[in-house]
Formats: C-alpha cells, sequence, structure tokens
C-alpha cells in the first residue's frame, strides 16, 4: 500500500509538473498555478490514503465483532461439553482470549495512527487477525 501511495505521487505529481512546464514554456502557466496543481495532487493523495485506513478499519471493526460473537457461541457450547474436553477446551479458550485482547489492542492501534502511519500498523493487525482466526479454530476443532 506504501508503495502504491508513493509511485501514485511520483505519478500524479510528475504528470502535473510536465504539463505545467510544458505550459509554462508557452507562456500559458505561472509557476504560482504549477504549484498549486501539485499541492493539490498532494492533497488528494492524503485524501486517498486516509479513505483506504478508514475501509480497511471498517472491515477489521466488523470481523472482530463476527469473531466475538462466534467465540461467545463456543464459550456457551463449552458449558455442556464433557469433562475430558472442557479441561483441553480451557487452554484452547485461554489462549483464543488472549488472542482475542491483542487483535483489539491493534485495532485500537491502527484507529489512533495517522493516515501517513497506518500502512505500518496494518501489518501488525494482520497478523493478529490471523492468529486470531487461527486460535478461533483451534478451539472450535473440539466441537462437531
Amino acid at each position: 500500500m506504501r508503495v502504491f501511495f508513493s509511485l501514485l505521487m511520483v505519478i500524479v505529481v510528475s504528470a502535473g509538473l510536465q504539463a505545467s512546464v510544458f505550459a509554462v514554456e508557452q507562456g500559458k502557466v505561472t509557476a504560482e498555478q504549477v504549484k498549486k496543481q501539485a499541492q493539490e495532487a498532494i492533497t488528494t493523495a492524503k485524501e486517498y490514503t486516509l479513505q483506504e485506513k478508514q475501509e480497511y478499519q471498517k472491515r477489521i471493526e466488523a470481523q472482530l465483532a463476527d469473531l466475538a460473537k462466534r467465540i461467545d457461541e463456543l464459550r456457551e457450547k463449552a458449558k455442556t461439553a464433557k469433562q475430558d474436553v472442557v479441561t483441553q477446551l480451557q487452554a484452547q479458550m485461554e489462549a483464543l482470549k488472549k488472542q482475542q485482547q491483542v487483535a483489539e489492542q491493534k485495532l485500537n492501534e491502527l484507529r489512533s495512527s495517522s493516515a501517513k502511519a497506518w500502512d505500518q500498523v496494518k501489518t501488525g493487525v494482520d497478523k493478529a487477525m490471523e492468529d486470531l482466526k487461527k486460535a478461533y479454530e483451534s478451539a472450535r476443532s473440539y466441537f462437531p
């Protein structure tokens, strides 16, 4: 994502500057106009990045809410499980709870990250979500 953003910025600014330089040579555009166009390109790229962050954040929030619901369902099933399964399941449910807390913490970091830094935070969120899904599947494997 960061590479895409950087590439987009270079293309947009370069195209705008090249067209503007040509127009300046032709006596049609001022340096102030070129500066304004470059600033508009930067602003547009920043807005795009912020939009991407917000969409990603909503997706992660929805996934966490869905997993939280499924985890609660597992807890209810655990109450009626056989004793030998309950002993094994307790460790799995503890690991699942810890992983859920890590994922929620990473989501909070994402929420508070700037549009500029969110791409770095995204990597941690993706890993936490993947680990949470694995922990859920491991706990769920104790039930038919």
